[in-house]
């Protein structure tokens, strides 16, 4: 063997480091630990910026219904936009921005340009809506804030237009399915722009002028959702003008906000029993006005008066992203949660969904009552409720149900009164006990006028 190879060989072998385990690590100088550290803590608020409003769904919700909080037609905002599935409707969104600046857009302005420096103006104030940092650089945000806030606008527009600026073929309202699965991605959680954003983007194009309807953006909004919503837009369109809505879905959280009850202090929840339970004990279920909140449920008297509600397709996954987003702010306002637990207790089975359904309280689109009874079932798990919105209603009604009275008196009702058959034999037993005891009274007096004057006609004896 060449001896030169040899060599080289031997000082490979000699340069092999022994292997040691515990070796210690190249110490880091202390001063740059402490520059890294100092670095993170610069970067980092003391507190979360109140104008956080748009979150990720915590995990523990995801797990429970990935359906109801993930996009599954198109990504507005940050947190989706790299989704391969979602992809396809990009090239529809910039169908949409084109077609709305080549209608606003007059002779010899650049609306498009106009937006841009709008959305440069509140792009700090836009990052702060989300609840963590957005990775994009200012163009790339801006670009999307542009692009997403364009679409939506021109997507309430044409549905407000009663199909006057809808082209044959369109993407969207051309398909039976295609607004409705839109709407349902847009009251997502975590897919929505900050309502600075399209406000600043509808007053730059003057949309509020000569527009169809003339009407504003929450009303255009509000009208595209209308499928989705539990209550019938219209009955609601004339409070929103007082409503700030952070977001879309936010917006639609405040026009169905109840009256303030009670004070201030903190409500835990309590149970009721279910419907079944609570008509037994004499408790009637009434459908209230078909005005203001859905939310808006009153006890007295042993009538409880419930708004109707409609229960659809989409219930589920807007319910879920109300109480998502009421979980996430760190506002006491958990009237949604407080709406799922109230209706969690009410309804355990399909008898119950039944009895609600006839009194026209849940007009049922879903499907079977069994369906309903499940949706409202699952709704509250892993929620928290840190102030019960119907804590005294609840205990109102534990008060009329455990007085003992109540009960008897519905028993009477359900066995003496519930048809006109049942009454007449009642009446007929309460006559017969009447004449009985007429009959029986008269026998005694009788008896007794027989005896008091029999003795007083009989002649006195005597002996002979």
């Amino acid at each position: 063997m060449n001896p030169e190879i040899v060599e080289a060989q031997q000082n490979v072998a000699i340069q092999i480091p022994e292997q040691n385990q515990n070796k210690i690590p190249e110490q880091i100088p202390e001063q740059n630990v402490a520059d890294s550290v100092r670095l993170k803590l610069e970067s980092i608020p003391l507190s979360t910026t109140a104008q956080c409003s748009i979150y990720r769904v915590r995990e523990r919700f995801r797990k429970i219904s990935e359906f109801a909080h993930s996009p599954e037609m198109i990504s507005i905002g940050p947190f989706h936009r790299a989704t391969p599935s979602l992809a396809a409707m990009e090239d529809h969104k910039l169908r949409y921005a084109k077609a709305l600046l080549s209608r606003t857009t007059p002779a010899g302005r650049n609306k498009l340009e106009e937006c841009v420096a709008c959305l440069e103006n509140i792009e700090a104030e836009a990052r702060k809506c989300y609840s963590e940092p957005i990775s994009l650089n200012k163009k790339d945000f801006i670009e999307m804030m542009l692009i997403d806030g364009l679409f939506m606008i021109e997507l309430f527009t044409k549905k407000a237009s009663e199909r006057i600026l809808i082209e044959r073929g369109d993407p969207i309202f051309s398909k039976i399915w295609g607004s409705s699965s839109i709407a349902r991605d847009l009251i997502l959680l975590e897919n929505q722009l900050p309502m600075v954003v399209l406000e600043s983007l509808f007053n730059v194009l003057e949309l509020n002028k000569g527009e169809p309807g003339d009407v504003s953006l929450n009303i255009l909004a509000l009208r595209f959702l209308d499928p989705l919503m539990p209550r019938g837009t219209s009955l609601i369109e004339s409070s929103l003008s007082s409503h700030q809505g952070k977001h879309i879905l936010d917006l639609l959280s405040k026009t169905f906000l109840p009256p303030k009850v009670g004070n201030d202090e903190e409500k835990s929840w309590k149970s009721i029993p279910n419907v079944t339970e609570l008509k037994r004990a004499g408790v009637k279920f009434v459908k209230s006005s078909t005005n203001g909140s859905f939310l808006n449920i009153k006890f007295k008297d042993g009538v409880l008066e419930i708004p109707p509600v409609i229960i659809q397709d989409q219930t589920d996954t807007l319910l879920r992203n109300f109480i998502a987003s009421e979980q996430c702010c760190d506002g006491d306002v958990t009237c949604m949660a407080s709406y799922a637990f109230l209706m969690d207790s009410l309804i355990d089975t399909a008898q119950d969904v039944a009895v609600l359904r006839k009194q026209g309280i849940i007009i049922n689109y879903l499907g079977g009552d069994e369906d309903v009874a499940s949706l409202f079932n699952k709704l509250c798990s892993e929620v928290s409720v840190a102030n019960f919105y119907y804590s005294k209603l609840c205990d109102d009604v534990n008060t009329y149900y455990n007085t003992r009275w109540h009960g008897w008196g519905a028993a009477f009702r359900r066995d003496y009164l519930s048809s006109p058959w049942k009454f007449v034999s009642l009446v007929g037993a309460i006559i017969l006990l009447i004449l009985t005891f007429l009959a029986t009274m008269f026998a005694i007096l009788s008896y007794n006028y027989q005896i008091k004057h029999g003795n007083q006609a009989s002649p006195p004896s005597h002996k002979s």
